[in-house]
């Protein structure tokens, strides 16, 4: 591994898009670890040392893999940490899109691992379950600001009791919405959408404006930015699609009504031309473009498009809130980005462990909205921070109350192509033909989530 040099930059990166992982990058992650007949029982090799010394003036090289999705963090961090640790150094390797599990498999299996890793969160029970890692939970748990931490992300890197990993940095969703079009329509620029009721009746006046405006937008041939940005609408109304046990999970699909609420509104907003036609083929690439460019009111999607906001003008005309509950009840996150994952074998675990400490104190935390995304500490939500990084600080304070779907099969039921959730929206909101996709969402999910037991 060799070590890239970088300069330390406060300048933000782009917004970044969610686009669908390849279902085939993780299923390969997992079968060339060739540990799945270990799988299950949580016995990934446990670090012993105490917590007094385990991760406290270790030395030596740590060789830490990021994604090059979330290299901003990465950059920054390592460079800094090497200005001001003489005797623990750390050598950064970037992993490509979609090729990032594979890597990290490889190594594993060939002995050679990494000694610490910001793996997407989605892809740590793929290789928590494989016993890949190793067992940090006596470090976890002694972690006086654990109850902090990102839920969602740590929910992920949870085996029962066990934990294999910490948040690293947080990729979350919000709803953006154009003030300046809420006052041109006639509707309160700080009383943004509080539920899908009035997320239609705003857009409908929104669209009424006419001249190119658009009241609602969503990137409708991206599977995963679709679940990025509609899930958390079901958690904010303590709903999930999946639920049980890994090996026994079951779909909650046909009986779920906010979930029949929710795709109802967007077939209302489809057939009303209330979004502009161009999102039945958008695939993420160009994804808040046209938010960006004043012509739609309202906007479910990431955090990471404030980057683009560079003008005075642009900062009072948009706005962020939290993405709320169908029904208005709470509202919620996607709890995307990244974890911290030691893997076993790694041979520098407590080098590791001080740069993952050190990455997560208040002092670098504040660092993150400057680099495009939000810290998985929601105790960094201050008044000072607040004031500093006002659309992030929206997406922090939703933290608290993020999920995700813990599962597996979170990419074959989600992400791919023709997956049974891209099904279900596509006969619901471009057919209209909602009783049909709820029957096909519930067998299709349920099929898969068969199909890929652990």
């Amino acid at each position: 591994m060799t070590e890239p040099t970088y300069r330390l930059t406060g300048a933000a990166r782009p917004a970044r898009r969610r686009l669908r992982r390849p279902l085939l990058a993780v299923v390969a992650a997992g079968a060339a670890l060739g540990l799945a007949a270990c799988a299950n029982n949580g016995s990934s090799t446990t670090a012993t040392t105490s917590t007094k010394t385990f991760g406290v003036n270790a030395t030596g090289t740590v060789h830490f893999w990021a994604r090059q999705a979330t290299d901003g963090p990465a950059k920054a961090l390592v460079a800094e940490f090497n200005k001001t640790h003489k005797k623990l150094k750390i050598v950064l390797h970037l992993t490509p899109p979609n090729d990032d599990t594979s890597q990290l498999a490889t190594a594993i299996r060939a002995g050679d691992p990494p000694d610490v890793v910001g793996l997407n969160d989605i892809d740590v029970p793929t290789f928590s379950h494989e016993n890949a890692l190793l067992n940090i939970t006596k470090y976890v748990n002694a972690l006086s600001y654990k109850s902090a931490l990102s839920p969602g992300h740590l929910a992920l890197a949870t085996i029962g009791n066990k934990y294999f990993g910490v948040p690293y940095l947080a990729d979350l969703s919000v709803l953006w919405y154009n003030k300046t079009l809420f006052k041109r329509a006639g509707l309160n620029p700080n009383d943004p959408p509080a539920n899908y009721a009035q997320i239609l009746t705003d857009a409908k006046k929104i669209n009424a404006l006419g001249g190119g405006i658009h009241g609602f937008s969503f990137a409708g041939n991206c599977q995963g930015c679709l679940g990025f940005t509609m899930l958390p609408s079901l958690w904010a109304n303590s709903t999930h699609l999946i639920s049980g046990p890994l090996g026994t999970q079951k779909a909650n699909v046909s009986g779920d009504a906010p979930l029949q609420t929710m795709l109802a509104a967007y077939r209302t907003m489809w057939a009303n031309k209330l979004v502009p036609l161009n999102d039945q083929t958008q695939n993420g690439l160009t994804w808040g473009a046209d938010f960006e460019a004043g012509k739609v009111g309202i906007l479910p999607g990431d955090y990471g498009i404030a980057a683009k906001f560079t003008t005075p003008a642009q900062k009072a005309e948009f706005a962020d809130a939290p993405l709320p509950g169908v029904n208005g009840s709470s509202y919620s996150t996607f709890d995307g980005g990244d974890d911290f994952v030691i893997p076993a074998g790694a041979s520098n675990p407590s080098g590791a462990w001080e740069f993952i400490k050190w990455a997560l104190a208040p002092a670098q935390q504040v660092q993150y909205p400057s680099l495009g995304d939000t810290p998985v500490r929601t105790d960094i939500l201050t008044p000072s921070f607040a004031a500093k990084n006002p659309y992030d600080a929206v997406a922090l304070k939703a933290l608290a109350k993020g999920s995700v779907e813990y599962t597996l099969a979170y990419d074959a039921v989600f992400n791919e192509p023709g997956s049974p959730w891209f099904k279900m929206f596509e006969d619901a909101v471009y057919q209209g033909n909602m009783k049909g996709a709820i029957s096909e969402g519930q067998s299709g999910i349920q099929s898969t989530l068969d199909s890929v037991k652990s």
